[in-house]
């Protein structure tokens, strides 16, 4: 699916350093920035890091009784709707199932802390690992091959302690009475694997993809909390991510399978 709009609340963004016309890659919210994207080199960490602009959703509300009752295909005409609330770019438009599992960062389940620190090592400067600086959700991995992990990561733009808990309640019910609410999020594959590592070390082509929530901050912690499968429709960037569209797909399929 191809966006052209000229009022989304949402957009992508670079900055440039030195010799690198575009080094830094933000998400932005209402012309703020809203995450820190990590930069464009391959070799270097895979990061997010959320920013003063990360303070809000994005609701369509046309789209709000469609979601709360669940999307289950990418014909319905929603699709379309919330399409128009996206950042210009090509998108692949998916819908997936996760179970949410909530991380702290610093956490022995922290990925930063974690498969990240095993890889690339600690940070020199720092002497520690990322910190994100918010509460985010793994969502599952799918080992790949030919040392390829596939890691899924569910981002919000605010930490859950600022949520409704009526809200979340009554979304605990529609998921505990088989209901499928869903979320929406705007999806990068970022592939990245560091220049030089052990040789004894699997995998060593981390594929991180960043489901950032636009919509569905309630229903994603509901689903944690009752511990059943939230439902994404993902609208994945073709070209904001480190990888080609081929990877996005491949990511897509293994996804699926």
């Amino acid at each position: 699916m191809k966006v052209c709009t000229t009022d989304s609340r949402i957009g992508f963004a670079t900055e440039g350093g030195g010799a690198w016309k575009i080094w830094d890659r933000f998400l932005t919210v209402d012309g703020k920035k809203a995450y820190h994207l990590g930069n464009i080199c391959q070799t270097c960490q895979f990061l997010f890091e959320r920013l003063d602009g990360a303070n809000t959703a994005v609701n369509i509300e046309s789209a709000v009784d469609a979601l709360a009752a669940g999307v289950r295909t990418i014909a319905d005409p929603v699709v379309a709707e919330l399409a128009a609330g996206m950042p210009n770019d090509d998108y692949l438009v998916c819908l997936s199932e996760a179970m949410p599992q909530l991380v702290i960062p610093g956490q022995p389940d922290d990925y930063f802390a974690n498969e990240q620190l095993a890889l690339w090592g600690i940070d020199q400067f720092w002497n520690l690992p990322h910190d994100p600086r918010v509460p985010y959700y793994r969502a599952g991995e799918a080992n790949l091959g030919n040392g390829k992990k596939l890691f899924h990561f569910v981002i919000p733009m605010f930490p859950e302690n600022w949520l409704d808990e009526k809200v979340v309640s009554d979304y605990v019910q529609r998921f505990e009475a088989g209901g499928a609410p869903s979320a929406v999020s705007v999806s990068l594959l970022d592939i990245k694997g560091p220049a030089n590592w052990q040789s004894d070390i699997d995998p060593t082509e981390h594929w991180a993809w960043s489901h950032f929530l636009i919509d569905g901050h309630h229903k994603v912690c509901a689903a944690r909390q009752a511990g059943r499968p939230v439902r994404l429709l993902n609208f994945v960037s073709c070209t904001r991510g480190i990888s080609t569209r081929e990877q996005v797909e491949q990511a897509v399929s293994a996804s699926a399978d």
